[in-house]
């Protein structure tokens, strides 16, 4: 039971901070865009050609002395081709760096703009920790449907996750409210596929249901934007062209999240799940 309960926990705040990552890398990269020199590609280069030709073939073979592997089909041939690895190595050295660089700026520029030495870090902290909240709940919320005890309480919670991080984090209430319909139908959409048979394509099919509910609750803003920019109405505007790709981003990044996400049937045995009390 505390296995189950730690495997839960951890693919939650592995789905959270995939679903935050995405929109703190990318308002890094757009400060740290704006500061790039020739030497931060050269160091970039110079970090890929380490990984390319000691870290990876260092990895490489020892994963082979442990694995004493005899028999390698025609995908692991490729898989470790000179030129492959040194390409994997090099695009990983690559983003490796880039994404340093970004979450750097990202805490620079935010101590900047406020004073106080841990300023930046707090602004990082808070845009993590803001866009982590609801994916976090609703994943706990998910896991815990099959344990009667658990179910209701965490179900409100996630349903009410959307509240506390506004109140937390001073949302306007239109944010409130558009994150609360949003978790709510992504809520009950991914109930729909973990109240099957648990399998280890649970989190593959509660994706689905994330990148469905994004798709038509972004489209239909659009949609409604448009309708009010064609009546002039600008007072009932849903959404500026920022907030609306931060969303997109947000939702890719729960998507992504989800399909990378370890889950926890994948060791359990599927037919020992817990239910509760009897």
């Amino acid at each position: 039971m505390v296995y189950a309960a730690l495997s839960a926990l951890i693919s939650a705040l592995w789905i959270a901070i995939c679903a935050a990552a995405p929109e703190f890398i990318w308002q890094g990269l757009w400060i740290a865009l704006g500061h790039l020199s020739r030497a931060d590609l050269v160091s970039a280069l110079l970090i890929g050609v380490i990984l390319a030709f000691f870290v990876d073939p260092l990895m490489s073979g020892m994963q082979d002395l442990l694995s004493r592997a005899r028999h390698r089909d025609r995908a692991d041939s490729i898989r470790h081709s000179p030129l492959f690895r040194v390409s994997v190595s090099l695009a990983f050295a690559l983003a490796s760096v880039c994404v340093h660089d970004a979450m750097i700026a990202f805490a620079s520029d935010r101590a900047a703009e406020h004073t106080g030495a841990n300023a930046g870090l707090a602004a990082a902290l808070e845009l993590t920790v803001s866009s982590a909240i609801v994916p976090f709940a609703i994943t706990l919320a998910w896991l815990s449907v099959r344990t009667r005890w658990l179910a209701l309480p965490l179900g409100i919670i996630a349903g009410a996750s959307s509240c506390v991080a506004g109140w937390l984090f001073s949302w306007s209430v239109q944010e409130v409210v558009g994150t609360t319909v949003a978790g709510l139908l992504i809520l009950c959409l991914g109930y729909r596929q973990v109240v099957r048979k648990p399998s280890r394509d649970i989190f593959v099919r509660c994706a689905r249901s994330v990148a469905a509910a994004a798709t038509i609750l972004l489209a239909m803003a659009l949609l409604l934007d448009s309708a009010f920019d064609f009546y002039h109405i600008r007072q009932f505007q849903l959404y500026s062209v920022s907030e609306f790709w931060t969303d997109v981003r947000f939702y890719l990044g729960w998507t992504l999240g989800l399909l990378l996400a370890p889950s926890p049937y994948d060791t359990a045995d599927l037919n020992t799940v817990p239910t509760g009390p009897r």
